[in-house]
């Protein structure tokens, strides 16, 4: 693993590590809502969020940690990973993450 690897790593998992920041919860909370609004699952858990979360490309990992993972923005680069990726989410399926979209 590269560098930058373990530095994304390190973010994503001190990320969801953060169980006291009303922003974090609000924003797991997000990915649960999203999952069921996209038609992932009908009923998205917390692991299922975690699952999302993880395999989100390194891009909207940055920009989320820049603006907010609520920000326009970055909420509409979520949803395109959602729909090119649903199958895989859908399945639980492991994915290789991507550092560009």
């Amino acid at each position: 693993m590269s560098y930058k690897h373990n530095n994304l790593m390190a973010m994503r998992q001190s990320y969801w590590n953060d169980v006291q920041s009303p922003k974090v919860i609000q924003e797991k909370e997000y990915f649960q809502q999203i999952l069921i609004e996209q038609g992932i699952f009908q009923t998205a858990t917390i692991e299922d969020a975690k699952q999302l979360f993880f395999s989100l490309p390194s891009i909207i990992i940055v920009k989320g940690y820049a603006s907010g993972f609520l920000n326009h923005a970055v909420q509409h680069l979520i949803s395109q990973h959602i729909q090119e990726n649903k199958a895989l989410l859908q399945q639980k399926t492991a994915m290789k993450i991507k550092f560009r979209l």
